[in-house]
């Protein structure tokens, strides 16, 4: 295979395939993580008084789970999933009511915003790729239940539900967590994914990650494939090993996501991640789940999806003044590869 310019599904976004350059997956193996708990971890149970009042606990109760909030005097134990405000948010309600402020040089708002923690489990090293299937759907309720919070208020556009794996990835606690930043505009690229999503609709009369769900399904490119979501990496990846994970059914946000939908979902990302993990000995990662705004006839040809992002690679001068990326890992060499150990994770699942 030689090298090729490729362009992405939607964005005006370039990428070099350096296929003549290409890595195994054996070149790409990190080294191991540090496996320790950090007694003073302020996520782990016995520390709540180590972060703000938690906004939403899910506590087990009966065989059941009872949603409650914490308060200033007031911590609440034996809980499953746990969500506060981070310490250090880059977004705070406690701000001036938003406004926009113009000049012909400068324009500024002010950071007003939500930046939560959901603490995905108890257990310090309970990662997606390792996760049980019930505490994985957990968190993944917990995130629902604060983005449909977040999009009750009249001042948020947007909230992006994304996680950072392992110190290299930017992740500053060991401890399993996912973070959510919800925000008074709409982020460049959602914006450009819907707008792209709008004109293929115009000129082709279907939404353009349907055609991509048919076609990818049937190509090299396809990793897995389940009941209502498929595994792909995508035409034009920018990262060593990306893949997205796509709903077959159309679907622009996650407040429209069936509990069949979520089971499916869940086993998805756990089996990703696995597979992952035991391909390239659990490398550092970033996903980003990529979801329409406050619903409106606009995003109706949106697609929700979620892209994983491993950290394998250094952008470097090229990449950060031209926006042009190069991938030494080809995308059907990168499926080629995850395949069997996503297909493995899958026949070993358990709940």
């Amino acid at each position: 295979m030689e090298n090729e310019v490729r362009k992405d599904y939607l964005l005006n976004r370039y990428v070099i395939i350096a296929a003549e350059r290409a890595k195994r997956p054996t070149d790409f193996v990190v080294k191991a993580a540090e496996r320790y708990v950090d007694k003073d971890c302020s996520f782990c149970p016995g520390n709540e008084r180590l972060t703000p009042p938690a906004d939403l606990v899910y506590l087990p109760k009966d065989g059941n789970i009872t949603k409650e909030k914490d308060s200033d005097g007031l911590r609440h134990k034996g809980w499953v999933v746990r969500c506060f405000a981070n310490l250090y948010p880059a977004l705070s309600p406690h701000t001036k009511e938003v406004t926009l402020q113009n000049s012909k040089l400068h324009v500024k708002r002010e950071a007003y915003g939500f930046h939560e923690i959901v603490v995905e489990s108890p257990n310090h090293t309970e990662h997606p790729n390792v996760a049980r299937l019930r505490q994985l759907g957990l968190m993944f309720d917990a995130c629902l239940d604060l983005l449909k919070e977040f999009y009750n208020n009249e001042s948020i556009e947007y909230a992006q539900i994304f996680r950072n794996h392992r110190k290299e990835a930017g992740a500053s606690l060991s401890h399993a967590h996912t973070q959510i930043i919800a925000m008074p505009m709409i982020p460049r690229i959602i914006s450009d994914e819907i707008e792209g999503s709008n004109q293929y609709y115009e000129k082709e009369g279907e939404c353009i990650y349907c055609r991509i769900i048919d076609d990818e399904g049937k190509g090299p490119h396809l990793i897995y494939e389940g009941k209502d979501f498929l595994i792909v990496a995508p035409w034009a990846s920018v990262h060593p090993f990306e893949f997205w994970i796509l709903p077959k059914r159309h679907e622009p946000d996650l407040l429209g996501v069936t509990d069949s939908e979520k089971i499916d979902f869940v086993k998805t990302l756990r089996i990703s991640l696995g597979g992952l993990a035991k391909l390239l000995n659990d490398p550092p990662y970033n996903y980003g789940f990529h979801i329409a705004p406050k619903s409106n006839k606009e995003n109706e040809f949106y697609h929700w999806h979620l892209e994983v992002y491993p950290k394998l690679s250094i952008w470097a001068g090229f990449e950060l003044s031209t926006g042009i990326y190069i991938n030494g890992t080809p995308p059907e060499m990168a499926a080629e590869s995850l395949r069997e150990p996503i297909k493995k994770e899958m026949d070993s699942l358990t709940i």
